[in-house]
């Protein structure tokens, strides 16, 4: 990759690395929030602000998540973190929307518990922050993490191991996964159990004819075919497979008959990427089989900021790189094409190499 840039478009480069600093810092900020005190906005602050002068509940909300993490509205960086991510982050959601969706509706949890694994309830307290969808990327490529929170009490499943959270259908999940719901067909393969959402929601559709899912942990399989799966209308289209997922990829998947797949065995996009980049290269075996990946879009931001660093390094080293060993960067606008959703999908495989991403 070589790199002959402008000055205007080297300029345009810096904004961009701020905007990357600034990115990460925000994307800190809320870690540490929902990891540390996700309660932290009290429900009598906001109703004060809402009551006594009309604020909005988001607004109100933001400005108790400003006191909660110490911004300084005097301090420049504070003041962009203020003004221009918090307000396109924090949602009310509605929870009538959330609760009127099928699974919610139809699947009643009896609370259950076998072999370290429990079935149960679990619920947000008014007011609790949590991530709600994939982040939204902004044309200057600001990124904001979707922040929501109710004005009443969520509940919501969850499967828990040993005391520890191991799957919970929160309303992230069901967001996340409305584009394969609506895309899956045929004879579809879901890798990963959970709650069996996806299958669930998969299997109610009328072009759908089955649904194999391949989960490899035992212990899930029984929980969910004792305790979940007689409660499914669709229950006999549904097929668990106790299978690794990678066997299953590369020894059955190329040759079952499927038309649809969806990856989804990570907790979160974070350590999704060795895992995503693994069944991209399986894919490349099953041109004829349509793929989805849960969570890919926020899964390529780990991709996009490495590849971007190495674009920064190579213009203030003055030394080509490796990367895109044949590529040319003579302006901004060939930036924002290597940095687009599409090319760093088509290239995830090569990328990944290059960085060792591995699990």
């Amino acid at each position: 990759m070589h790199i002959s840039l402008s000055s205007a478009d080297m300029a345009r480069v810096e904004r961009l690395e701020k905007t990357r600093k600034t990115n990460f810092r925000f994307t800190s900020l809320m870690s540490r929030y929902l990891n540390l005190f996700p309660d932290g906005v009290k429900a009598e602050f906001v109703s004060e602000l809402v009551a006594e002068f009309g604020a909005t509940p988001e607004e109100a909300f933001c400005a108790a998540l400003t006191a909660l993490l110490g911004l300084d509205t005097e301090n420049d960086d504070d003041r962009i973190i203020i003004r221009k991510y918090l307000p396109n982050a924090v949602k009310c959601l509605d929870s009538f929307y959330y609760r009127s969706n099928p699974y919610y509706r139809e699947v009643k949890i009896n609370p259950a518990s076998q072999n370290g694994w429990e079935l149960k309830e679990m619920s947000l307290a008014p007011w609790e922050g949590f991530v709600y969808n994939d982040p939204v990327l902004l044309p200057d490529y600001t990124e904001i993490p979707r922040i929501g929170f109710f004005r009443d009490t969520f509940s919501f499943p969850a499967v828990l191991e040993n005391g520890r959270e191991w799957m919970t259908l929160m309303p992230n999940e069901t967001a996340t996964l409305e584009n394969a719901v609506s895309r899956c067909f045929g004879n579809v393969v879901t890798y990963g159990l959970g709650l069996g959402y996806f299958a669930y929601m998969a299997s109610r559709k009328e072009n759908v004819k089955s649904v194999t899912v391949v989960e490899k942990d035992k212990n899930v399989i029984d929980l969910f075919t004792s305790r979940l799966l007689p409660l499914f209308p669709n229950k006999d289209k549904i097929t668990v497979v106790n299978e690794d997922a990678f066997v299953h990829a590369e020894k059955t998947l190329p040759f079952g008959g499927y038309d649809y797949v969806l990856a989804d065995i990570w907790h979160d996009a974070g350590d999704g990427l060795p895992l995503y980049l693994r069944f991209r290269k399986a894919a490349e075996k099953t041109k004829n089989i349509k793929w989805d990946y849960w969570l890919e879009e926020t899964i390529i931001t780990y991709v996009r900021w490495p590849v971007f660093g190495e674009i920064y390094n190579c213009i203030k080293s003055g030394v080509d790189s490796a990367l895109f060993p044949d590529t040319e960067i003579k302006s901004f606008e060939d930036i924002q094409n290597i940095l687009s959703f599409e090319f760093l999908r088509s290239h995830a495989c090569e990328i990944g190499d290059f960085f060792k991403i591995q699990e």
